[in-house]
């Protein structure tokens, strides 16, 4: 196993994650990370392994979170608002109902990369769903980043670029965010075409990761140590949103997630 493989491995033991979703996560890492320094990974890794173990600041984040998607108008109830309440399986849901909730969770994705500087990235299926009330709920570990200001900046203008048809915001976040070249595929993630019925695969996923790193090789400098947590984020992200089995209008979810600077 090489050593970035290691770290990532260290980390899911200690998050206690069920055994199929750390086989997932555990699958993308050769897919997502070759471009990561070992010591970029130990630091993303330790950075959150010590987050997880401090109960009372995971508590503040939850809370902080929760008052983010109440700004943003999104309804879904974390944890303590709603502890220990079971979830309906997603096979039991009508459709509309699982339409509805991934509209949801997308909007939840963005309005964490956009609204805060903390993203709490246990977006897994066994985590988000519908409660018998028919309520959206998370229940997500204590698994969270607080992004370096310069990576999340990027990144938003990356997505706000593609989305607002401002090609230049675009590239410029591409070129910070040091993919060079290979950043064209960086937003295949989220479906080809306007991204108005996109149908999400975790094997699409892990295939884009692939040449996306394959197109990076040889290029100078390496990838910044928040692409873990990223890589982890969307991998959840895909997860969740293909086990909901229907397509998703990510244009419109991105759109009231996203509050103009």
């Amino acid at each position: 196993m090489r050593h970035y493989e290691t770290h990532i491995s260290r980390f899911l033991r200690s998050s206690t994650r069920p055994k199929r979703e750390s086989s997932a996560l555990l699958d993308l890492v050769p897919s997502g990370f070759d471009l990561l320094s070992t010591k970029q990974v130990a630091h993303q890794a330790l950075e959150m392994m010590s987050n997880a173990a401090n109960s009372k600041r995971y508590t503040c984040v939850l809370s902080s979170t929760q008052a983010t998607l109440r700004s943003t108008r999104i309804p879904i109830l974390v944890e303590d608002n709603r502890r220990g309440r079971p979830l309906v399986p997603y096979a039991d849901l009508k459709r509309t109902q699982r339409r509805w909730l991934g509209q949801v969770i997308l909007q939840l994705y963005f309005a964490q990369l956009f609204q805060s500087d903390t993203a709490v990235i246990d977006l897994w299926p066994s985590r988000l769903g519908v409660d018998a009330a028919g309520d959206a709920i998370w229940n997500p570990r204590p698994v969270y980043i607080r992004w370096d200001t310069r990576f999340v900046a990027a990144l938003r203008d990356v997505y706000a670029g593609f989305f607002l048809d401002d090609e230049s915001r675009f590239e410029d976040g591409l070129s910070r965010l040091g993919l060079g070249s290979a950043g064209g595929l960086l937003l295949r993630h989220l479906g080809q075409g306007n991204q108005r019925g996109v149908r999400f695969s975790a094997a699409h996923l892990q295939s884009t990761l692939r040449e996306l790193s394959d197109l990076r090789l040889g290029q100078p400098g390496s990838l910044h140590r928040n692409f873990v947590a990223f890589g982890l984020y969307l991998a959840s992200l895909h997860e969740v949103l293909e086990s909901l089995e229907c397509t998703l209008d990510v244009r419109s979810a991105f759109m009231r997630s996203y509050r103009q600077d």
